[in-house]
Order: structure tokens, then sequence, then C-alpha cells
């Protein structure tokens, strides 16, 4: 769309986005007419330092607004972005724009910057043209939403699938529950270790939710942190929380588009190391019972225990691909089709 609309206004620069402006952060952008040099430089810097972030946070969605009359380029001739920016390309000060507001991290903005020598040319059919396609993109911005949200929520479900042994969950990175297993429910409802409130998971200790929430922060932005598994102890038992970053979904894989990508989500385990030990399973009855080997039996042990099969295949010295086959093995031998099928009959033997 802005190589369309900017080819029938010459000499324009015309950009669609969607930017977080709390953060400065661009999570989707597309131009028509302007250089690659300034390009990467908005997007690695400027995009954080934009004086027009305030006023477009403020505008009111769907109007069209004219600079030169709401918010003038000039009143910025101060600022870093103007000057080492917005004034060494070319004459595109005069500008007329339409923001489209997705939520609190999604702000979609479609400006076109022109030459002032043409602002009484092309103010008018600018402005109706953006008139004109706010309906499109209010629907683009719409679908983009749906289409996230479905995205979201089969990545979140195939987390869960294999984690019947323990309460398991998944958040977003501002804590939102985005969905979890029966075990998770359960433990919500009781409150013995974390808790929901608001639509946001807590955990029942002080020191505990401290440390859970900056752990969570990390995750979600991509960050390193020595907090992915957390203990603490109540009168409920001794907790062990382990968070861990799900894989983002590529555009290929879900065919979202990348206007809204899927955002950071983190998987969420709790566990009562008390519990565990007093209701430990004695799987040795698996080799007589379905003829498994020691090695088939020892992978049970770890996926009994809450771990995903690549993390039990590290943790047995074995590569995934072995486990993967041995994993295959069980279920034939089981009369099991999936992990969270043989996870919980696992649970059955003591």
């Amino acid at each position: 769309m802005p190589r369309t609309i900017g080819e029938a206004f010459p000499g324009s620069m015309v950009s669609f986005s969607n930017e977080n402006i709390a953060e400065g952060k661009v999570k989707f952008l597309s131009v028509h007419n302007i250089d690659n040099e300034f390009l990467e430089s908005y997007l690695n810097h400027y995009a954080r330092i934009n004086p027009w972030a305030a006023f477009w946070d403020s505008a009111e969605s769907g109007k069209v607004l004219i600079a030169e009359q709401d918010c003038p380029a000039r009143m910025f001739s101060h600022t870093e972005f103007y000057n080492e920016w917005l004034r060494p390309q070319k004459d595109i000060e005069a500008a007329v724009g339409i923001k489209i507001d997705g939520g609190p991290k999604d702000l979609f903005r479609m400006p076109m910057h022109y030459p002032q020598s043409l602002g009484r040319v092309y103010d008018g059919p600018a402005v109706e043209v953006l008139g004109r396609v706010r309906g499109n993109l209010a629907r683009a911005v719409n679908l983009a939403q749906l289409l996230r949200k479905r995205s979201e929520e089969a990545v979140a479900g195939a987390a869960l699938v294999e984690r019947a042994c323990c309460a398991a969950f998944v958040i977003d990175g501002d804590r939102h529950l985005r969905d979890a297993n029966q075990q998770a429910v359960d433990l919500f409802s009781s409150g013995l270790a974390a808790a929901l409130r608001h639509g946001r998971v807590g955990i029942a200790e002080l020191e505990a939710d401290s440390l859970f929430r900056r752990a969570v922060a990390a995750l979600s932005r991509g960050f390193p942190t020595d907090r992915s598994r957390i203990h603490f102890s109540n009168g409920a038992g001794n907790w062990q929380v382990s968070l861990a970053a799900l894989p983002s979904v590529s555009r290929a894989e879900t065919g979202v588009s990348a206007l809204l990508p899927a955002g950071p989500m983190v998987l969420v385990l709790v566990r009562d190391l008390n519990a565990r030990r007093r209701h430990s399973a004695d799987f040795s009855s698996l080799s007589a019972q379905f003829g498994l080997t020691p090695a088939e039996i020892l992978l049970c042990e770890r996926l009994a225990k809450g771990d995903s099969l690549a993390e039990a295949a590290g943790l047995l010295g074995i590569a995934i691909e072995t486990a993967r086959h041995r994993s295959k093995a069980i279920f034939h031998k089981t009369g099991t089709h999936r992990q969270g099928e043989l996870v919980a009959m696992l649970g059955t033997f003591d």
C-alpha cells in the first residue's frame, strides 16, 4: 500500500508501521521512497527518540492529521531526530498521516511526507486518500490480531500437550495467563503455590514472586536469566518453579502476517517436590508388563518427572533422535499414542 500511494504522489515518502511507542520498538515497517541507510538507522536508533511519539500516542485513532495544522516538523527543529535523520533527507517536512490503535503495545500508523512546496497541492488529496483507505487498514489490523491470537493459542497448546505430570501453564511477558492444564487450574484455585489475580499469575511467596517477575520479564525479551528455576517452601509444600521461553513461530510456519508477529510467551512448570518424594513411582514392573528395555524405562522415568523429550535426552546423554525412536517404541509397547497419554498412564504406577 505505501508504494501504491507514494507513486500517486511523486516525490513523497510513505510508510506503514506497527510500533510499540513506549519501548520505541518497530514490529513491522513497509516503506516507499526511503534510502536503506535512513531506514536502517531509524530501526536501530531513531525510532526510540522520535519526538512525534507522544503526539501519535495521544492522537485519535482513525483521524487523518495534517502536520502543518496538528504538529509541524519545525516544533522539533532542536532535536537530534530532526537534525540528523529527517532534515538530511529530501525536503519532506510537510506530511499527512493516520493512526489505527491496535492496543497498548501495537500502534499502527501511515504517514506520508512530501516537500513543503507541494503542501498546497498534496494536503487535500492526501487527506482524501488516507480517509478512503482507513477502513482497509482497520480490517487488516483486525485480521492480523485474529491470526496472531490463533497462532499464540497453537503454540501454547503444543507446549502443554506433553506436560501431564505437573501444573503447567503459559503466560506472556506481562504474566497474563494464555493457557493452562488442569493441574495448573487446580493449583490456582487452591492458591497454595501460585494464584491468578486479574488475569495475571503470581507466586504465593513474596521473594519467589519477585524472582518470578524478573525471570519472566527477561525471558520474554530474549535476555538470559539465571532464574530459570526458583525454589521456595511454605506450609503447603516444597515447591519448584521452572521457566522456559517458548520458541517464536515464524511467518512461514503459521502464515501469520508480520504486521502483528506472535508475542513472546513463557512456559511455567510448578512441582511440589515433597509430593514427588511421597509418590515416587517404581517403574521396574514395566519390563514384565510391557517388555520395555532398561533404556526405555529410564526414558519413562524422565518423562514422568515432567521433562520434555529434549530435556530427557540431554539428561540421559542421548541424541534427540534416539529419544524419539525410543519413545515411539514405548508408545507401541504400551498402547499409547502420545507423550501426554503415556505420562498419564505412568502416573498410575506406584
